[in-house]
């Protein structure tokens, strides 16, 4: 994780700080922020690097300096920094979440709803999707910088568990995306596809509560 992208040693997700610019603390986190605006408003194709430095309120020439490779480079370090906030390496990690898997799924299950909680992460990756038969290279930068690596590590984590004979999972990866589906079907697809919908705190935990009750059902090692 970049140490620019950390404040008071937690990441503030970059959808936060295109809500409220005044949390982008650092020089980069500004203009990262102020790209992802303009991204968001005028699409890949539409945005460019003098925009974004209209945006940011910076020279273009500072622009450059830390973007030399031009809108490209700045679009992946967009991406890059989307996912810094998504805290899943983290969680799977802990020994509380390996020594019981309620704790660990409920956490991954939380920063999962939380994290596609704002709305600007929703038009974001809308814009993804929408540019994708376009740009595929930066489709493909969105997975490879966040998506993959974090159900590498949920998969892993599920691996983990069969190993310690705590849950019974034969096939991790099908596993991992069921998973997810309880999560992301009732918080982040219904509102994708466009319909406006906004979940309280209660109701996402809800779902959460609903996603790890319903998985352990299933694959949970009956305790003796």
């Amino acid at each position: 994780m970049n140490a620019n992208s950390v404040s008071a040693g937690k990441a503030i997700s970059i959808f936060d700080a295109v809500i409220n610019p005044e949390l982008a603390t650092t020089k980069r986190d500004v203009i990262l922020s102020a790209a992802t605006r303009v991204f968001l408003r005028n699409g890949y194709s539409g945005s460019s690097m003098d925009l974004v430095a209209t945006e940011a309120k910076v020279a273009r020439r500072t622009l450059y300096n830390q973007f030399p490779e031009g809108k490209e480079a700045l679009f992946r370090s967009v991406i890059e920094r989307v996912w810094s906030a998504f805290p899943i390496n983290d969680i799977v990690a802990k020994a509380e979440t390996v020594s019981d898997p309620e704790i660990g799924l409920r956490h991954i299950a939380t920063a999962v709803a939380e994290f596609w909680q704002p709305q600007p992460a929703i038009d974001f990756f809308r814009m993804i999707i929408a540019e994708g038969p376009r740009f595929p290279d930066l489709v493909q930068s969105f997975f490879d910088n966040g998506k993959t690596p974090a159900m590498n590590a949920i998969r892993s984590y599920l691996e983990k568990l069969h190993e310690l004979k705590k849950l019974n999972i034969l096939d991790s990866e099908r596993a991992t995306r069921q998973f997810l589906g309880l999560i992301d079907e009732p918080l982040l697809w219904i509102r994708i596809i466009g319909r406006h919908e906004v979940f309280s705190t209660a109701q996402r935990k809800k779902v959460v509560d609903e996603a790890v009750d319903i998985f352990l059902g299933y694959y949970a090692v009956p305790s003796h």
